[in-house]
Formats: structure tokens, sequence, C-alpha cells
């Protein structure tokens, strides 16, 4: 059978490997894409040059033809001549269905790590945000991850207190976010300032320090960290 060489008209002229390695989406992707199916395909007519030449060369001694062997031997090479295209085309959709399932794999296990890693995320910062910002750090979060809301008043002094205590705290735990809203913005009780709201399950309540100052021995660090500890946020 006639083979196609590696410098045949049909061979894509690509850019360099280093343009597009490790890319799998865009222009790179395809053009990645379409040097693996190059590199494939030569592959392919390679393994099948090898076959034939140990068929030839692996017999030993080559017996002399007869003029009807010659015959057969025209007839055999026309019939591969005109089957070549069709080689082409099964190889073609083999190689398609094979790269098809290495993507699929591929995303099916980045969904895998999306999901079962949500809690992952680090924070270790204090986000000040407002109504909106407030409802969007509770709930567009992991499951696994916990929130803690600070209600603060700008004009209080032990708002200010309780924020520095709460601050070493935050960078002890860098998994749990911890926001500050204003109070007017989400209509709390300024009587009731400076709070603490513990979030987790994407919105559910677990810890409601209200008026917190009230529970605590003094306005340090330390007995801040406790009273979360004893609500079960820490």
């Amino acid at each position: 059978m006639r083979m196609p060489t590696a410098g045949s008209a049909t061979e894509l002229q690509l850019p360099p490997a280093s343009f597009d390695s490790g890319c799998a989406t865009g222009v790179k992707g395809v053009i990645a894409d379409a040097r693996a199916f190059q590199s494939a395909r030569r592959s392919k007519w390679i393994d099948r040059a090898r076959v034939a030449r140990r068929s030839i060369f692996g017999a030993g001694a080559v017996a002399a033809k007869s003029e009807s062997d010659e015959t057969d031997d025209d007839l055999s090479r026309s019939a591969a001549a005109s089957d070549e295209s069709s080689d082409e085309e099964a190889f073609l959709q083999q190689w398609r269905e094979s790269r098809r399932r290495e993507l699929e794999g591929e995303a099916g296990r980045a969904i895998r790590s999306r999901r079962t890693s949500p809690s992952m995320r680090i924070y270790g910062r204090m986000d000040k945000v407002d109504a909106l910002g407030y409802l969007d750090a509770i709930e567009r979060v992991g499951r696994e991850t916990k929130v803690v809301v600070f209600v603060y008043d700008n004009e209080c002094d032990v708002s200010a207190t309780i924020e520095s205590a709460l601050l070493p705290l935050v960078k002890e735990h860098p998994t749990i976010h911890f926001v500050k809203v204003h109070y007017d913005d989400i209509e709390f009780d300024p009587a009731a300032v400076p709070s603490l709201l513990a979030y987790r399950n994407q919105g559910d309540l677990f810890a409601n320090l209200t008026g917190l100052i009230e529970m605590m021995p003094d306005d340090g660090t330390s007995s801040l960290r406790q009273l979360l500890r004893n609500h079960q946020v820490l």
C-alpha cells in the first residue's frame, strides 16, 4: 500500500509548539487540537509503514516472483490507493471521538473539583458592604463557609473599639468571611449596635450577638474570641 509521506501537501502549516502548549480553548486550543491530530495521523502512517517493512524484510530471502504475482501486486496497489481516502476518514472519526471523550473527562474533573471544595477560598480581611453586598456575602458562598457580619455605627466609639478587637480574629481565621455593614443600610436598630451576626449554609443565621458589648467582660480581643467560640462561630 502506498503510504502518505510526512511532508505531503495536505499537512497543516502550524506555528511552533510553544505557541499553544497547554491550551485547550480559544484560538490556541484549536491550533493545539490540529497539531495533535496531525501528529496522531503521522504516527499512524509510520506504524503502518513499519509493519509493511517487517513483512517484507523479516521473512529472510525473497523468492523471485512470477508474472502473475506482479499482476496481483499491481491490482492490490490500485485498490489500496483508492482506499486511502476512506482510511483517512475512518481515522479522523476515531480521533475525534477519542478527543471528545478526553475533553469531557477534563470538564467533569473540573466540575467535581468546584463542587467538592467550595470552602477552600481564603479571605483574611473584613470587607465593607452595603445592603446588596450583605445579601451576596451570606448567600453566594459555599455551604461550608461561615460568614460573620459586623453591624457598626461609624459615629459610635464602641463600634470602633469592637472592630479593633475583631481584626486580629479576621486574620486568624482566613476561611471565615468577615464583612461589615452600616446599621442604616440594613435598617438595623441603632440601639443594638455594635452587633455580630454569624451565618452558614448560605444564609442560615446561627449566632445572633446583638448588643454584644453587654456579653463581654471587657472589650479586648481575647474576650471577643471566647464569646465567638462559645457560639461555635470560631
